[in-house]
């Protein structure tokens, strides 16, 4: 869907000239806007760094998430931010947009990044490739940022509010 912001993210990756990676995305394929989106990606001669997997089960999920070098949610707009969660839990660094939720989801974690700005994201894209620091960071604070969040303690909160409302 255009809220995902992929153009900007296959831009992004191009000018970013990290060829030495591929661009994983996940989800389904839909005629509206997907061939848009594959036009850009030939444009820019990057067919051989761009895979589409569509859907995907949790194991190759996890695995996904265990192997890439982040995980790029650069949202116009986003909820909660699951996929950024789970990305923290396997200590995976996460580029994310500074819009919706996902700066509360993850505090100093991660790399904020302006989606409507290509060099914002180029730049986040190329810290977390070049820095190694950044992946140490990731597998000490992700995993117990992620760990944070659990539904107990929603439960709890939400109990709280229904207390004050009585």
């Amino acid at each position: 869907n255009p809220h995902k912001n992929l153009a900007r993210v296959i831009k992004a990756f191009a000018y970013a000239k990290i060829n030495d990676f591929q661009l994983i995305f996940v989800g389904p394929f839909d005629k509206r806007y997907t061939p848009t989106l594959m036009k850009l990606i030939d444009e820019f001669n990057l067919r051989h760094s761009c895979v589409w997997k569509g859907w995907i089960d949790e194991d190759e999920k996890l695995s996904l998430l265990n192997e890439c070098q982040a995980l790029i949610i650069a949202s116009l707009w986003e909820g909660f931010g699951l996929p950024a969660l789970e990305a923290m839990a396997c200590g995976t660094p996460v580029i994310a947009s500074e819009r919706g939720a996902l700066p509360e989801v993850l505090g100093k974690y991660g790399y904020l990044v302006n989606p409507f700005k290509i060099q914002s994201i180029a730049s986040a894209l190329h810290v977390v490739i070049n820095d190694k620091n950044c992946f140490e960071k990731a597998l000490d604070i992700g995993p117990k940022r992620a760990a944070s969040f659990n539904w107990f303690n929603t439960a709890r909160e939400i109990e709280k509010i229904i207390h004050k409302i009585d």
